[in-house]
């Protein structure tokens, strides 16, 4: 099946001079600053943004209807639309889930048909828990079948997708990458003032994870790996929410049997989130698994050294003198990286490279090139071959 996009927009009215985008992230995602600079970033090139509320059932069909105009249709996370753990019992919560899978599939291929051009930013691998892996397997393998157009952040993530999912090809997805946080957050407080706040010893050494906590963060080995460096006047701070009670009291007893560990596991609101940032002198991200970090971007947007595992996009986000890149599959690769971050005599000069270069990285750019492409796509025959 192929659609003719030109046909599809003249019989909606006509040519348009203003491109118009349903953003179906948008509405649940909203407080999100990654979602707030894409959106920010769209409309400053004139594109009317909308973000519908998405209901239960054949949430982009009725977006679709109820928009007649819209020129594309983008797709960021897909779980949302299926995923369902509102009832508490396991059992009756997957098959819900299931059941909102299959709708979602006849969902998705009926927009495909009648509907406006469909766009997939493809954010992850897999979903962070790995909730029902088997039809999140076939959601996305559908989805990649049936999108006009499939968007990574980086040429690895392209190659890595294309060897976990048989409908993604590489050749077919388009690299654009994300811009910078730095509009994003206050960035106002200096290193002697944010360790004065947080009571840091001046000739302390900060070794920093922030973020949301989770299992594949790779926080449990960023213990172990601090706990045998033996770097004196060094610290680790790890500030960020556990997503269970399981993962945080195993947190608890490891930061027990560790010296020279704090730990702040709460969420930290926005304007707090520069006090740890500037009071550290390196950003630890321990992932066992990623395709795309907002925390290195994160980290960037902050002027700090990153030590990070050189999977997914990382590389491509912090490079080789952005900090230090371990190899993942090497037992003592993280305690390393730790040991040579900790000897580097010129962190501070990575800092401002880093800083600098999040600066050049605009979501403006970001934005110029979603509306070409977005454009392209929705005047032309997309390469959509349908199932």
């Amino acid at each position: 099946m192929t659609v003719d996009r030109t046909q599809q927009r003249n019989r909606r009215g006509g040519p348009k001079e203003q491109l118009t985008v349903l953003v179906m992230s948008g509405h649940s995602n909203a407080e999100n600053p990654y979602m707030q600079l894409l959106v920010g970033a769209l409309r400053d090139q004139g594109v009317d943004i909308r973000t519908p509320i998405n209901p239960f059932f054949f949430p982009l069909s009725r977006a679709a209807y109820a928009n007649p105009d819209v020129d594309v249709l983008q797709l960021d996370w897909l779980y949302e639309f299926y995923t369902t753990s509102d009832i508490g019992i396991d059992v009756i919560d997957a098959v819900i889930s299931i059941l909102r899978a299959a709708m979602f599939c006849v969902d998705l291929f009926l927009v495909s048909l009648f509907g406006p051009a469909v766009v997939k930013h493809v954010h992850n691998k897999h979903h962070h828990d790995r909730s029902l892996p088997r039809t999140e397997r076939i959601i996305n393998e559908w989805t990649f079948v049936l999108a006009d157009r499939l968007i990574v952040k980086c040429d690895r993530a392209a190659n890595v997708l294309t060897t976990t999912y048989w409908a993604f090809d590489a050749d077919d997805a388009v690299v654009v990458p994300d811009g910078s946080f730095v509009s994003a957050y206050e960035n106002e407080v200096s290193k002697a003032a944010a360790r004065t706040e947080l009571a840091i010893a001046e000739e302390d050494f900060v070794y920093l994870f922030f973020g949301l906590i989770r299992p594949y963060k790779g926080v449990t080995e960023l213990l172990h790996a601090f706990g045998a460096l033996n770097s004196p006047n060094s610290t680790l701070w790890i500030v960020g929410n556990p997503t269970d009670d399981a993962l945080e009291l195993e947190l608890r007893r490891l930061t027990d049997e560790i010296d020279d560990v704090q730990t702040v596991f709460e969420f930290i609101p926005e304007d707090r989130i520069q006090y740890y940032m500037n009071a550290a002198d390196v950003l630890v991200l321990p992932y066992r698994t990623i395709l795309n970090s907002g925390s290195a971007h994160l980290g960037l947007s902050f002027g700090c050294p990153i030590v990070a595992p050189s999977i997914g996009c990382l590389p491509a986000t912090i490079t080789a003198d952005g900090g230090v890149l371990y190899d993942p599959d090497d037992p003592d690769g993280l305690k390393d990286a730790l040991a040579a971050v900790r000897a580097e005599p010129s962190l501070d000069a990575i800092g401002r490279s880093n800083l600098e270069r999040a600066r050049e990285n605009t979501w403006e750019s970001t934005g110029d090139r979603l509306v070409s492409l977005y454009s392209s796509v929705s005047s032309t025959e997309g390469p959509n071959p349908g199932p």
